[in-house]
């Protein structure tokens, strides 16, 4: 399909989408949903359950390879693929010429991931600063107490404030009609809302998180309203499926983590039992995907003319 020259200042009502842009963003976002999971899968699993300790926990000048790989290796990874989301939501691509509204709402989305991977940061050096500490049998008083907040509490709430921040506004501002590989987005919607709910709790921030995600469905909303509230036609975009799958199994994954493991108990604590996330995962999955798969046939025969 040939690429719009359309250079209107409504960037929105561009419907043409090259296939390899949405082919891209699968890939992309499929990075996002599952990448994060390598703490469960080597921290938990292979490092506590199996013994290879070493793994997640070998100390190099005071700080885990836990944290060193996060830092050097997933969140450089991370930035750039959240890099290439926005740009393929908002270009320019082939031919385009962005319009000024545009080149603002593509600038808001790099500020929303530059704060993201700040926070980040912000954990990082925190971690180092305690870590030190504690190799000098400091874990107490007025100046730890005070960096472990800026750690645990300020540095967490930042990142998913500003994370959920940049989905929503992909929903919203993403091209219409973006249609390709709509079982793939129920599917990354559901690793999404897991890989969020594991995440917001290894953070300590479940209840921040469900205020937050809140936002998720909202931009759903909107891009059902930017449809011209047209159900047959919104249920087949690619973002409004991977949003409302997203924002659904998010909350749903955090109070089925409560209730499966009698509060919210971070997986780095687990130690031998940090398996049972990994089936808890598994379960959640093929139970969400095969009850969306269903509730999918249901909507799509209700919403044929």
């Amino acid at each position: 399909m040939p690429q719009s020259t359309n250079t209107s200042i409504t960037f929105i009502s561009t419907q043409h989408i090259q296939a390899k842009e949405s082919k891209e963003l699968k890939w992309l976002i499929l990075y996002v949903c599952i990448a994060y999971h390598y703490k469960v899968i080597f921290c938990g699993l292979l490092g506590k359950v199996l013994g290879y300790s070493w793994i997640c926990n070998t100390l190099i000048h005071g700080v885990t390879t836990n944290h060193w790989f996060e830092q050097l290796v997933y969140l450089p990874l991370l930035w750039y693929v959240l890099y290439r989301m926005i740009i393929v939501v908002f270009g320019p691509h082939e031919n385009e010429i962005l319009a000024k509204t545009v080149q603002k709402k593509k600038t808001l989305a790099l500020f929303f991931i530059s704060m993201y991977i700040y926070a980040t940061g912000i954990h990082f050096a925190n971690t180092i600063e305690i870590f030190s500490r504690v190799h000098l049998d400091i874990s107490s008083g007025p100046l730890y107490d005070q960096i472990f907040w800026i750690d645990e509490v300020l540095s967490h709430w930042i990142q998913f404030f500003f994370y959920f921040l940049f989905f929503a506004w992909l929903i919203v501002y993403d091209r219409l009609d973006r249609d390709d590989g709509s079982y793939i987005a129920i599917f990354t919607g559901l690793l999404h809302g897991l890989e969020r709910a594991i995440g917001v709790i290894e953070g300590d921030n479940p209840f921040s998180a469900l205020i937050f995600g809140t936002w998720i469905l909202i931009a759903c909303i909107i891009r059902w309203s930017n449809h011209k509230k047209k159900f047959a036609r919104v249920w087949k975009d690619f973002f409004f499926r991977h949003g409302l799958t997203f924002g659904i199994s998010m909350p749903i994954g955090i109070l089925s983590y409560y209730v499966v493991f009698n509060g919210f108990v971070q997986p780095s604590t687990m130690a031998d039992s940090s398996w049972k996330v990994v089936v808890f995962g598994a379960i959640f999955i093929l139970t969400g995907f095969f009850s969306a798969v269903g509730m999918d046939s249901f909507l799509s025969k209700k919403s044929n003319p």
